[in-house]
């Protein structure tokens, strides 16, 4: 299979299309595309952002929207980050619904 062919990949790769990563507390929903590497970032049915992974990683991404993004943090995450254990974030999804 030549990487150009796109109809190709679409047909052997193993994960989905979309990814749910999850909600901010903006009220956006981020979405991972696995077809073409990237994250779309959609709110009140449109897309509002688009980020092209260029090389970098999903967990980059979630780590970045969690640490460092001023006013906007995850508010309902569905993917967990590489250096989260998954029981410590099924904790903090629970205590936010507990919270609300």
């Amino acid at each position: 299979m030549k990487e150009s062919d796109a109809n190709a990949r679409k047909r052997t790769d193993l994960r989905p299309a979309y990814i749910e990563l999850g909600d901010d507390t903006d009220g956006a929903s981020h979405v991972y595309r696995t077809t073409d590497e990237s994250i779309h970032v959609v709110q009140n049915g449109e897309r509002i952002q688009k980020f092209v992974l260029n090389g970098r990683s999903v967990d980059d991404y979630v780590k970045f929207v969690r640490d460092e993004v001023d006013g906007r943090e995850w508010e309902n995450r569905r993917y967990i980050a590489d250096d989260e254990g998954p029981f410590a974030a099924l904790v903090e999804n629970i205590a936010r619904e507990v919270a609300a």
